[in-house]
C-alpha cells in the first residue's frame, strides 16, 4: 500500500504535466470581493430575512430564498470559470511618447464546461497620466476549449524603457454583485521613443543652406542624371544607356556614362542644458532632435553629436541608423552640474544645433526648443 506522501507527489506531478501541455501562462493569485451594489444587495437580503421571520409572510420567504440563490450563483459561477483561464501576453512594440501603446493578449479558456463572459484585462503596471487615455481590454464571450484575442491601450508617461509585468483579469458576471479577479506575472518591455513634433521643412532647408548646391555631383562615374562621358558598349550594360545617335555616326555601340551624385550630409548637435533650463524644456529639445532625425530625406547621411554625453554617431543613412539614433535619445539623461560640455569636432557643411532658449548670442543655424514648446502633441 502506497503512503499518502507518494500519492500526493504523483497527483502533483500529474497536474504539472497537464499544466505544461496547456497554452499560455497560469495565474499566480486570485481574489474575490463584493461590489458596492453587492453590499447593498446583501443589506436588502438581510432586511428581507428579518421581515420574513417577523411577519411570517410567504412572499418575503420566496424573495429571501431568491436573493440567497442569486448570491450563491454570482459567487460560484464566475470564480469557477475564471480558474480555467490561461493568458498569453504578446511582445510589445516600440512607440513614441504621446501615442498609445497597444498590448495584445490571447485568452485561453481551458475549461470543458464553463464559458467566460464580460472579462476585463488590466495592466497593473501601466502609468496613470493626468488625463487618462489607458483603456482596458475587453472579452465579451469565450466558449469552453477556445481562445480569444484582444488588446488594450496604455499611454506612456516618459521616454525610455517601459516595463509591464502584472496583468489582472476580472469579471462581475452575471449580476455585478461580486468582482472575481486573477493575476498574472508576464514581464514585457517596450521602448518609448521621444515625442514627435512637427518641423517645418522649409526652415530646415533655410538653416542648412550652403553656397554649394545640395545636389552637386562627384567627378566620377555613377548613376546620376547629368552627362559624364561616352564609352564603348560592354556586355551587361543597360540598353537604356545606349547613345543611339552617336552609335549610328560611328557604327559602334556607345553608351552614356553618368556622374555619381553626391550624398547630402547633415549633422545634428544637442548642446548641454544649463542649470536654468527646466525639465520640460530639456524634453522638448530631445523631441526636436528626434523630429529632425525623422524628417531628414532618405538619401541624406545624418550624424548625431551629443558632446556632453560623450555620444557621437557617425553619418549614415537607412532606417537602422535612424533607429539607433532614436534609441540613443530615448535613453538620454540630463547631465549633472559637474559634467562639462566638451567642444565639438564636427566638420560639416550642414550643421543644425539644438539649443534651449534664445539669447543675445543666438546663431542663425540653431533651433531653440522654446519655439516648439507650445506645439500640440501628436
Amino acid at each position: 500500500m502506497q503512503s499518502p506522501s507518494v500519492t500526493t507527489a504523483k497527483s502533483q506531478s500529474k497536474k504539472q504535466r497537464r499544466d505544461s501541455t496547456l497554452p499560455g501562462t497560469a495565474h499566480i493569485h486570485r481574489t474575490s470581493s463584493l461590489t458596492p451594489p453587492g453590499f447593498l444587495f446583501v443589506f436588502v437580503t438581510l432586511f428581507l430575512a428579518l421581515g420574513a421571520i417577523n411577519g411570517q409572510n410567504n412572499l418575503l420567504f420566496w424573495l429571501f430564498g431568491f436573493s440567497i440563490a442569486a448570491l450563491i450563483v454570482s459567487g460560484i459561477i464566475t470564480g469557477t470559470a475564471l480558474i480555467a483561464i490561461r493568458l498569453t501576453a504578446h511582445p510589445l512594440d516600440q512607440t513614441e511618447l504621446g501615442t498609445n501603446l497597444e498590448p495584445c493578449y490571447t485568452i485561453h479558456n481551458t475549461s470543458r464546461l464553463y464559458p467566460n463572459f464580460a472579462l476585463e484585462i488590466i495592466e497593473l503596471d501601466a502609468p496613470v497620466p493626468a488625463s487618462p487615455n489607458s483603456i482596458p481590454a475587453i472579452a465579451l464571450h469565450i466558449r469552453p476549449k477556445t481562445h480569444s484575442k484582444t488588446h488594450s491601450q496604455v499611454t506612456p508617461e516618459a521616454r525610455g524603457l517601459l516595463t509591464l509585468s502584472r496583468i489582472r483579469i476580472r469579471s462581475r458576471f452575471p449580476f455585478g454583485l461580486f468582482t472575481k479577479s486573477i493575476d498574472f506575472n508576464i514581464p514585457r518591455q517596450a521602448l518609448v521613443l521621444p515625442r514627435s513634433i512637427p518641423v517645418d521643412q522649409s526652415s530646415l532647408d533655410r538653416l542648412t543652406a550652403t553656397d554649394e548646391s545640395a545636389s552637386r555631383s562627384l567627378n566620377r562615374r555613377g548613376s546620376g542624371l547629368d552627362y559624364f562621358a561616352l564609352r564603348q558598349y560592354q556586355p551587361g550594360d543597360p540598353l537604356r544607356n545606349i547613345a543611339w545617335k552617336q552609335s549610328a555616326r560611328t557604327n559602334t555601340l556607345l553608351v552614356t556614362e553618368y556622374p555619381e551624385p553626391a550624398t547630402d550630409q547633415l549633422a545634428i548637435q544637442l548642446v548641454a542644458p544649463g542649470d536654468q533650463v527646466s525639465e520640460d524644456l530639456f524634453e522638448h529639445a530631445i523631441s526636436l532632435t528626434y523630429s529632425i532625425l525623422k524628417s531628414a530625406p532618405s538619401h541624406t547621411r545624418v550624424a548625431l553629436s551629443i558632446p556632453w554625453a560623450a555620444t557621437s554617431i557617425a553619418p549614415s543613412t537607412g532606417q537602422a541608423h535612424i533607429s539607433r539614433c532614436a534609441r540613443t535619445l530615448a535613453f538620454l539623461t540630463r547631465p549633472t552640474s559637474a559634467q562639462q560640455s566638451q567642444p565639438t569636432t564636427l566638420r560639416n557643411d550642414r550643421l543644425i544645433t539644438i539649443g534651449y532658449s534664445k539669447s543675445n548670442t543666438a546663431t542663425p543655424a540653431t533651433l531653440y526648443a522654446e519655439d516648439f514648446a507650445t506645439t500640440p502633441s501628436q
